[in-house]
């Protein structure tokens, strides 16, 4: 079941029907994980079970009383693999993210065929969620960003997934040899800016991987 199936349940059997702040805090997850991925996504076992015991409510009980086996996405296992999510993970596209929990909240499924297309293998790959307006409008604020760590080398206009300064961001890279990069938002109301490694920088920089696929609900 996903989030508003939830709520709508929950509705039906107590006559209200909790929010997604609400729902995050007793998972404890952001009210972006229930409202984001898990608005598209139907919860995990363990999170249906805490929602039972929390709420006294049977959501997803088969005919023998037990609890299905729920499977993110569907789709036949023979066809698909599951990806991470780091679903409290956040790269910023405005002025930073300090990340303090980078657990995995959860997986994803999706096609091996989209991973080919992605030119790499699942095993590199982890879903975590953008936050901000400077990638607009390629990047929108709340969309699924999907991550290739092993992409780190920095080919010319290419989106990544860069920490600075203990900060996450999705920026797009623009090599400048021989030893410089130049740091660009898609959204012109926010300036690039360089980092020169042949000179000693007082800040962390790392490229975390690149962006190879990002998704959002339709408004």
């Amino acid at each position: 079941m996903k989030a508003d199936e939830i709520r709508e349940k929950i509705k039906q059997e107590k006559g209200f029907s909790p929010n997604y702040s609400q729902l995050g805090k007793i998972l404890e997850v952001t009210r972006q994980t229930v409202g984001g991925y898990y608005k598209e996504n139907d919860f995990t076992e363990s999170h249906i079970k805490k929602l039972e015991d929390h709420f006294h409510i049977s959501f997803t009980k088969s005919k023998t009383g037990e609890v299905e086996n729920l499977k993110i996405n569907g789709g036949n296992t023979d066809t698909c693999v599951d990806i991470p999510v780091r679903g409290d993970v956040f790269a910023s596209m405005g002025c930073g993210v300090t990340i303090y929990n980078e657990s995995q909240t959860g997986v994803y499924r999706v096609s091996k065929k989209l991973v080919s297309d992605l030119g790499t293998v699942n095993k590199n790959l982890e879903m975590i969620f953008a936050q901000g307006n400077s990638m607009y409008p390629t990047i929108e604020s709340g969309d699924s960003l999907i991550i290739d760590r092993a992409r780190k080398d920095v080919y010319d206009g290419k989106v990544y997934c860069v920490r600075i300064d203990g900060q996450l961001f999705a920026k797009r890279l623009q090599k400048i040899p021989p030893h410089s990069v130049n740091v660009v938002s898609d959204n012109t109301q926010y300036e690039s800016f360089k980092i020169d490694f042949s000179q000693k920088i007082d800040f962390d920089f790392e490229v975390i991987g690149e962006v190879r696929w990002c998704g959002r609900v339709m408004k």
